[in-house]
């Protein structure tokens, strides 16, 4: 017993020395008037004292300044509304639930019967039937699969040849990324019409944001709609809180059949960023243009906990204006929060002609 109390002792100890030698500014032992005068000094265009580090601490100290300085500055790069491509990196939030497991991949391949480049991200057992319909051949899921999962779904669409494939990765923030691959230069490759696919799942708690970064022609056949009007109330809580606000941002869809897929950009009016909606899922439109989302995070539009929220509006003016009306889904969670609202948006971006 007081052999191990000994070694803790002297090995708290030694870290101890080391961390004061560190700050004097090398490893060597050091007298109690060296360590202050390496350690403080007055600075001659004022009254405050600054630190006085050797040239390697000095080192280190920059370097974790500038790593420090990255993630700020791609904080703020990936929340700001943009006309360029949307960075994939989630923003910092209250949420708990936004890092994505590893993908697992259920399906890909070089034929599809899916000719136009198209993204799904599916929450829901219901809207991934409307893509069986368009692929009769992926796998067939059951909705206790949609419980903990979600299903992305990457089409590249036709080519001249073969040698092309679908990636779909992530990064360390959560966010999907979704690319064409494509053959390299002077490889031989099969003389054959191809039109490439994958299929994975997420592994995500039930309300987790998802964003996925599109390139090439998935980015192309998108449709960028502006908000031109939009209100939320967020309220719940043990103490009945209730807030009111406006949202600002843009909505991006990329169409297959009957299936609309909908990155969404929101945000509560002003210059705060407390309240977000950085999302992407797929719905299903109908007749007269009513798409119905079921399924899609809340992300900070509502505070935690929440149910998540089910969207349903209309695409109207031949598809150059779109108006949704979010709600809260049916939850049991005590003193959880719930929230409500709509946005009226414009096209800015059409999609491109066939």
């Amino acid at each position: 017993m007081l052999r191990q109390k000994a070694q803790e002792s002297s090995s708290q100890s030694g870290r101890t020395k080391i961390a004061q030698r560190f700050i004097a500014g090398n490893l060597t032992p050091c007298s109690k008037s060296e360590f202050a005068k390496r350690t403080l000094a007055l600075d001659s265009r004022g009254d405050r004292f600054v630190p006085l580090l050797s040239p390697i601490s000095r080192a280190l100290v920059i370097l974790l300044l500038l790593v420090l300085s990255t993630k700020v500055l791609g904080y703020f790069r990936n929340v700001r509304f943009a006309d360029e491509k949307l960075g994939v990196a989630m923003p910092a939030s209250k949420h708990s639930d936004t890092r994505v497991s590893d993908l697992k991949v259920l399906d890909e391949g070089f034929h599809s019967s899916i000719n136009d480049p198209f993204v799904a991200v599916l929450r829901d057992a219901e809207t991934y039937s409307d893509l069986l319909k368009l692929d009769g051949n992926l796998p067939k899921l059951d909705a206790d699969f949609f419980k903990s999962n979600i299903v992305i779904a990457a089409f590249l669409g036709q080519r001249n040849t073969g040698g092309y494939s679908v990636e779909i990765t992530r990064d360390g923030s959560g966010g999907v990324h979704i690319v064409e691959k494509k053959p390299a230069k002077a490889v031989m490759v099969p003389q054959m019409i191809t039109s490439p696919f994958k299929v994975v799942s997420v592994l995500v708690a039930r309300t987790a944001p998802i964003m996925v970064g599109l390139e090439d022609d998935w980015e192309r056949r998108m449709q960028t709609f502006r908000v031109t009007s939009g209100t939320f109330t967020n309220s719940g809580g043990f103490a009945g809180k209730v807030e009111k606000y406006s949202l600002e941002g843009k909505v991006s869809v990329i169409r297959a059949g009957r299936l609309a897929t909908v990155r969404f950009l929101l945000k509560n009016a002003g210059e705060t960023n407390e309240h977000l909606l950085f999302d992407v899922a797929t719905g299903i439109v109908e007749s007269g243009g009513v798409i119905t989302i079921n399924k899609l995070s809340a992300f900070t539009l509502v505070n935690e906990p929440n149910s998540g929220l089910r969207a349903k509006g209309r695409f109207a003016d031949a598809e150059h204006r779109l108006s949704l009306e979010f709600n809260s889904l049916p939850s049991m969670i005590a003193d959880g929060y719930s929230g409500a609202g709509t946005i009226e948006a414009t096209i800015i971006v059409p999609a491109p002609k066939p």
